[in-house]
């Protein structure tokens, strides 16, 4: 593997806004996610603590003001509450080049989110996206904190083999992102939560990085 936070990747400033299924709220998949660490600890990654679990929708990669930021919640809102739930699966997990994640299938509702999110950044001046790309449904277990050789890690991971996980996504956030490098994970602070398929939102909450 390679490392993940290398200087191409670092920010620089933050945080970045970014749409999220928060997944460390799913006891199901924080069990899952954990059945790794075991096996994960043994080598040089930065291991996702339980709460920091997520599967990105869509990230904005460059700060924005307060009225952006606002501005963005409003969109999202109707947006995102328009959307319906979708169930997906969670698993199985393998080593990519840079990290270790667990797959999100099918992607089909997933797409359709990032689609909607992307409406809603794309309706407020001054925020740029990265151009769409076909939507990966992933979920990072850990980041890598060096080169080392894999192989030994791919083995682990083919025999662990935990049941996969299946869960309705019902609620996107709105957050403000942060690279913690030296950890090797993010953090974030919640701007709102969107319930899907309601006329309003869900109260927001904050997490303390």
């Amino acid at each position: 593997m390679e490392r993940f936070f290398h200087s191409g990747r670092l920010w620089g400033e933050g945080p970045y806004p970014h749409f999220l299924i928060l997944l460390g709220e799913h006891p199901a998949y924080r069990a899952y996610a954990e059945a790794h660490h075991g096996l994960l600890s043994d080598y040089p990654l930065g291991v996702v603590p339980a709460q920091w679990l997520h599967g990105t929708i869509l990230g904005l990669h460059h700060r924005i003001t307060p009225d952006q930021l606002e501005s963005l919640r409003r969109a999202a809102r109707t947006q995102l509450t328009a959307a319906a739930p979708c169930e997906v699966q969670l698993g199985p997990v393998w080593p990519g080049v840079t990290a270790i994640t667990a797959a999100l299938y099918p992607e089909d509702g997933l797409a359709a989110l990032d689609a909607r999110a992307r409406a809603a950044a794309e309706s407020v001046p001054g925020i740029t996206l990265r151009p769409p790309e076909p939507f990966w449904g992933h979920s990072t277990l850990a980041y890598a904190l060096d080169a080392f050789d894999d192989r030994a890690l791919n083995r682990g991971l083919r025999a662990l083999r935990p049941d996969r996980v299946t869960l309705t996504v019902d609620r996107i956030a709105l957050v403000n992102e942060y690279q913690d490098p030296a950890a090797g994970y993010y953090t974030w602070d919640v701007v709102e939560e969107f319930r899907l398929g309601t006329a309003g939102p869900s109260p927001g909450h904050t997490a303390a990085a």
